[in-house]
């Protein structure tokens, strides 16, 4: 039997880590697959061979949108040259919806079947992104229980798997030791600030929630602040904590380990909550954006929420709130409710363990894996 070959197709840090997962799920159950594409660092340690340098792949993340579309450009016509000259099994899509997109479409015209992981969460933002998923993608695939149903109003058929996160959080469980230095450090009065990855969410949300941290720090001298930041916006934080009113750490954890040893959090939307979450930790949800933006971003799932837990319960169990200025005080209020109310948080916590106790369970992977396989194997 000839070795069949993988293509994949990863835009950021995430979707390289949540790749190269599945990389080593589908060799498990396929040991002689090969893989090619675009993809970083951990994907190249699991077997990927690289169109290109992982280090120029990574690089170009942060480009000028007109920088951004040329290097697509280039980047397109090299898959293309790669689907001609060695034609592969599948291509495989994780996450980075405008990029890859454009990936299903190629594919589908050269008569390569495409499973796209981790689908663009239209329902969230990029409605017109649905006419090309049905078009391009053979088997659309999801990672939150309430998508299915979302995208088979609009004629997707999309496979519910679970969410990779889990699988991660299994494969490199919590340091206990470092939750357990943060607690020493720290004490209870512990608040984690979670203002993003990328420098544009930083520069956002973290004055917000410094000058909140302010408030609560009067109301509460006995309130710690730390955070957690790639080594990429860490300089740039840097900057923005200097001469601050109040003192933020940023001690060498992991995210989780920092929201484990924490009271309360105060975070950006996203799949930071669901970290959160996991831990049981009450938060604050913020995102900052322009009214231009919010516009844009209409999706189909009209949801009143932002907040993934908040979807997830279909109901507000986590304070939340877009901010078209910078309403710190408000986040400063919902905070300083958490921490003085003790049955407000116990209630906040025990809606946290319930929407968790089904969702938070690993094998994402696995079953993603197995649809890979089907598909090479020629289940279509």
């Amino acid at each position: 039997m000839a070795r069949s070959l993988i293509f994949l197709s990863v835009g950021d840090d995430s979707g390289d880590l949540h790749a190269s997962n599945l990389m080593r799920e589908i060799r498990a159950l396929e040991p002689q697959v090969g893989f090619a594409g675009l993809g970083l660092g951990r994907m190249v340690e699991a077997g990927l061979e690289p169109l290109e340098a992982a280090d120029r792949r990574g690089g170009a993340m942060g480009m000028h949108n007109v920088l951004r579309m040329l290097e697509h450009r280039r980047r397109c016509e090299l898959c293309g040259d790669f689907f001609r000259q060695r034609r592969p099994d599948l291509v495989l899509l994780v996450d980075y919806g405008g990029f890859n997109l454009y990936l299903a479409r190629m594919a589908t015209l050269a008569g390569i079947p495409v499973l796209y992981y981790i689908l663009p969460q239209v329902w969230a933002h990029g409605r017109y992104r649905l006419k090309k998923i049905r078009k391009w993608v053979t088997r659309p695939v999801v990672i939150y229980p309430f998508e299915p149903a979302l995208y088979r109003r609009y004629g997707v058929e999309a496979q519910y798997v679970g969410h990779p996160l889990f699988d991660e959080l299994e494969r490199t469980p919590l340091n206990e030791a470092a939750v357990e230095g943060l607690r020493s450090q720290f004490g209870d009065g512990l608040i984690a600030l979670f203002p993003g990855s990328r420098p544009q969410e930083v520069k956002a949300n973290l004055p917000i929630m410094l000058r909140a941290a302010g408030r609560i720090s009067r109301a509460l001298p006995s309130a710690r602040f730390a955070s957690v930041c790639p080594e990429k916006v860490r300089p740039l934080v840097d900057r923005m904590l200097r001469g601050g009113e109040v003192e933020v750490t940023l001690p060498e954890v992991r995210p989780v380990e920092l929201a484990r040893a924490a009271r309360l959090c105060i975070t950006k939307s996203g799949t930071i909550t669901l970290e959160i979450a996991g831990q049981l930790k009450p938060m604050v949800i913020l995102y900052r954006l322009n009214a231009l933006t919010c516009f844009f971003a209409c999706g189909i799932g009209q949801s009143p929420y932002m907040g993934l837990v908040n979807t997830l319960a279909g109901r507000m169990i986590c304070p939340e709130k877009v901010l078209w200025k910078d309403e710190w005080r408000w986040v400063a209020k919902k905070a300083l409710e958490l921490l003085g109310d003790a049955q407000s948080y116990e209630n906040c916590r025990r809606d946290l363990e319930s929407v968790m106790r089904d969702f938070a369970r690993p094998g994402a992977s696995r079953r993603a894996a197995r649809i890979a396989v089907e598909m090479i194997r020629g289940g279509g």
